[in-house]
């Protein structure tokens, strides 16, 4: 019988990521930084970002799609430092045509990238793909709330989860509260 491993794909701290951008940007590689640093701040699941035309976001406030997976009408919030991306990549890549889609490389060929960068940059313990993007952003918004639960609440709105307790752990919440469980023993003795 053959079975197989799937590992889960791990969040990055905000020094990975800016780690792996900084690699892509000495590669060159502009779509990717651009792709970090969008799925991270909209939270998209690759099967949305890989649909995403200049047209779509280039000067544009709010991105408006229907997701792929859940068939959910969804409006996005663009920040201005996302906005200064897209237009600078769009520069910076010689102003392609508008009806071209953003993120070209596919799901496997993106993960493969995503991986080699944590390679080359050491990090270590991670299973990197597509989809630690909008786990990062997710972890992220929690941390800096204050791992509140309002907070938990609206990120289970926002990712689709029907529970807060799935979005605890897709964040890994339980686990590391239980490590931190254990290693406060060592303040015991």
């Amino acid at each position: 019988m053959i079975t197989s491993i799937c590992k889960t794909s791990d969040f990055l701290s905000t020094d990975e990521i800016l780690r792996i951008t900084r690699y892509f940007r000495k590669d060159d590689n502009l779509r990717m930084c651009l792709l970090i640093e969008f799925g991270v701040k909209t939270l998209l699941r690759y099967s949305d970002l890989s649909r995403i035309r200049w047209s779509d976001i280039l000067d544009k406030e709010t991105l408006l799609l229907n997701e792929k997976k859940t068939n959910k009408r969804r409006e996005i919030s663009i920040g201005k430092t996302l906005r200064e991306s897209i237009k600078t990549t769009y520069n910076e890549l010689k102003t392609p045509f508008l009806e071209e889609r953003v993120f070209q490389y596919t799901l496997q060929h993106t993960n493969l990238l995503l991986k080699n960068g944590g390679r080359i940059e050491k990090i270590k313990n991670k299973n990197i793909s597509t989809h630690s993007l909008r786990k990062s952003g997710s972890r992220f918004i929690w941390e800096n709330n204050g791992h509140s639960d309002e907070y938990l609440i609206k990120l289970s709105t926002i990712l689709n989860h029907s529970s807060t307790s799935i979005t605890r752990r897709y964040l890994g919440i339980s686990k590391e509260e239980i490590k931190n469980i254990y290693d406060s023993f060592d303040e015991l003795m």
